[in-house]
């Protein structure tokens, strides 16, 4: 038998949890195994100690005077709910303000938002980035259509349009079509929220 699991069977054996055939397992193996009988001897005379020992009673209002003592030296507890609740309530009603004005500030017709127009074709609500050229920076559409021929260095967002990659295109940044209502304010929230963030650094 291997002195690996060893430990827990001498507990097992002075609870007197091993059945018989595990009881003459382990006896034949404390008679072989040196190291593995000074343990369970150890372990006996500690429990033998252990029961033998005389149990002390705390004085009468122990419990009670220490419970006082360390009430009286514990900070004072702040109610956390009462701020949390208060201010989620004020920023729920942010957000929904926010969210409405953004909604109503949403143009319906074309609009272009670029960082340079030099070298974009833009007719017919469609913006084209022609083939052989770079165009560095974000675009962002608002009620048209993008088409990439060459090569965008950013963005190419849609809003109520479509993003068309042609064959040889290539656009670094993310591309993204917006066409729902909640989608539009989870837009121009991010917007705002790299504005502030931009902003407070």
């Amino acid at each position: 038998m291997s002195c690996q699991p060893m430990d827990e069977r001498i507990h097992a054996y002075l609870d007197d949890e091993l059945d018989a055939t595990e009881r003459t397992d382990f006896e034949a193996h404390i008679a072989a195994c040196p190291d593995c009988r000074t343990h369970l001897s150890e372990l006996g005379y500690a429990i033998q100690k252990l029961s033998q020992a005389e149990w002390l009673k705390a004085p009468t209002g122990f419990t009670e005077s220490l419970m006082d003592r360390l009430q009286a030296e514990a900070p004072p507890k702040r109610d956390w709910r009462v701020p949390i609740m208060k201010w989620s309530g004020i920023a729920a009603s942010v957000l929904l303000v926010f969210g409405l004005g953004l909604y109503a500030a949403t143009p319906d017709q074309f609009a272009l938002q670029a960082e340079d127009t030099q070298g974009l074709v833009v007719a017919d609500g469609k913006v084209i980035v022609p083939e052989g050229s770079v165009y560095t920076g974000d675009l962002v559409i608002q009620n048209g259509d993008v088409e990439v021929r060459g090569k965008v260095n950013g963005n190419v967002t849609a809003l109520n349009g479509r993003v068309v990659r042609m064959a040889g295109a290539d656009i670094s940044g993310e591309t993204a079509e917006v066409d729902e209502a909640m989608e539009k304010l989870v837009y121009y929230g991010k917007q705002l929220w790299q504005e502030v963030t931009e902003w407070s650094r």
